[in-house]
């Protein structure tokens, strides 16, 4: 028996053979990865932001110093200024007045980006609305105090404030679903392609070629019809059966996977397959092995050791009750 596995992946035996099956993984798996995915934002909503949270906002009009600016104005944007917000001279000053530290003071605050750099927006996100509020108040000052001493300035001053409102965090549900059911259908692919990848059933001729050295005799349809696929097959093994028998006098027949032990489907198989009634012997010198469509590499090896260990010698493989529409889509080539 050869060692080796086959070193690519056939594309097409696996549509053919795992279609059915990868439909419904692909929804499944959509489906669930959909449904993984909005459980995990509906957490995030509401466990991870479940405490309520309170914005203060407010709006400041920069005055800058005509005569003195000098590239001032190109230098401060909304990048900028959150790092000054976060300075002592800002966030520091409002600790101070609030009792807070630093950090504190300037993980609440943020400044969106800017749509016209001598207007700044700043926000203030506590968990307490008189915080948010009191806190908005120091930044306020802190702000006033930063632009009437800072070169470049004239002034910074409140221009809008707006009454603080219960910040209400957004659940992306429709995205998180839709990116959920996205790589659903990937995870649900790889699976499909590795669980193909491990499958060693033989299907087609170079299945048997694949793990051993014996040739293929022919193969038998499942559901035999008059169809040109068919009364090709029929007369392969025919011939094939002919130039065995000519060769070495007689045939023994045996058998692998669910046909050893089932006399029943033996004898159905003897039947499709005799066409001289003197061709199989119980003494024949050459040995035939019937493989079902389907049967494992472990079952395929265990017969054929069966038949090495009576000191004989496998000198063809049949495939019976093979699938007409997988072999008739796999055999045809497409330009």
């Amino acid at each position: 028996m050869k060692k080796a596995f086959p070193g690519f992946f056939d594309m097409k035996r696996f549509l053919l053979l795992c279609w059915r099956k990868l439909i419904i993984t692909l929804v499944a798996s959509a489906v669930l990865g959909a449904a993984l995915f909005l459980l995990a934002d509906i957490v995030r909503v509401k466990v991870f932001h479940g405490e309520k949270m309170y914005r203060s906002e407010a709006l400041y009009y920069i005055t800058f110093d005509a005569d003195n600016d000098g590239n001032i104005v190109h230098y401060y944007n909304d990048y900028t200024w959150n790092d000054v917000l976060d300075t002592d001279r800002i966030a520091g000053e409002a600790a101070q007045k609030l009792g807070l530290s630093k950090e504190e003071v300037a993980a609440a605050t943020s400044i969106p980006t800017m749509s016209d750099i001598k207007m700044i927006k700043v926000y203030v996100d506590m968990r307490d609305a008189g915080a948010a509020d009191r806190c908005q108040d120091a930044i306020s000052t802190a702000l006033a105090d930063f632009g009437g001493s800072t070169e470049g300035f004239s002034s910074i001053e409140p221009w809008n404030r707006e009454t603080v409102t219960e910040l209400k965090v957004r659940g992306y549900y429709g995205r998180f679903a839709a990116a959920g059911a996205v790589i659903g259908i990937i995870f649900g692919v790889l699976l499909m392609m590795l669980k193909y990848s491990l499958d060693d059933s033989i299907r087609v001729s170079s299945d048997i070629t694949t793990y051993c050295d014996v040739p293929v005799a022919g193969i038998i349809f499942k559901d035999e019809s008059k169809s040109k696929t068919c009364e090709k097959a029929r007369a392969e093994l025919e011939e094939n059966l002919k130039t065995i028998v000519s060769r070495y006098g007689s045939v023994r027949l045996s058998f692998a996977g669910i046909y050893a032990d089932d006399k029943m489907l033996q004898e159905n198989i003897r039947n499709r397959i005799t066409f001289d009634e003197k061709m199989f012997k119980d003494n024949g010198t050459a040995w035939l092995l019937a493989v079902p469509w389907g049967c494992t590499r472990a079952d395929l090896e265990k017969s054929l050791n069966g038949i090495m260990i009576k000191e004989a010698e496998c000198k063809g493989v049949i495939i019976a009750d093979v699938e007409q529409s997988f072999y008739t889509l796999y055999t045809k080539t497409y330009l």
